[in-house]
């Protein structure tokens, strides 16, 4: 009976997780992520998401054995875009992805309350795009969105699992 009930809330806690990605890829680019320069703008209130899913994202690279570095951008950071350029620029990527949150949700329940401890924010959309060094443009773009109610954890699991399926299906990886 314990079993059961333990996997009926593994259930529940991993149902109420999603994860969607949409991607377009240069028809012309055919170069694999070997060394990975990972930028990520966002908002104060998803740097726990971020801290986890980066933290994941890069742990999968690196059993493909990829080597990453990642750079939180704080929204109140005084670093100039030179600054991040020169921090690119001695780990010598051969590509640059930057990850900018452009959506956050909040679930709200019928009567008009944030779930949990005052309506934290449970989602987010976030554009993904990878460069090549000294490039203006995108060889490769991604629209994820990730969703979860219970826990950052899970939503940044289930949204690293997609963004590698993608970059796999791309031929990035």
């Amino acid at each position: 009976m314990k079993k059961i009930y333990s996997i009926g809330i593994l259930f529940l806690l991993t149902s109420c997780v999603t994860s969607k990605i949409t991607s377009n890829k240069s028809p012309d680019f055919n170069e694999k992520i070997t060394k990975l320069f990972i930028m990520v703008k966002g908002t104060d209130s998803a740097k726990s998401f971020f801290k986890s899913f980066t933290s994941q994202f890069s742990n999968s690279l690196s059993q493909r054995g990829i080597e990453s570095k990642t750079h939180y951008f704080d929204p109140l950071s005084l670093e100039s875009e030179s600054d991040i350029n020169k921090k690119n620029s001695s780990y010598n990527s051969n590509l640059i992805m930057i990850i900018n949150q452009t959506e956050s949700r909040q679930t709200i329940n019928q009567n008009g309350f944030g779930w949990g401890y005052g309506g934290t924010n449970t989602g987010g959309t976030f554009d993904v795009r990878i460069f090549q060094p000294n490039s203006k443009n995108p060889v490769w773009r991604g629209n994820l969105k990730a969703d979860g109610q219970f826990g950052l954890q899970t939503s940044a699991k289930k949204a690293t699992e997609k963004l590698i399926e993608k970059l796999i299906e791309d031929g990035l990886l």
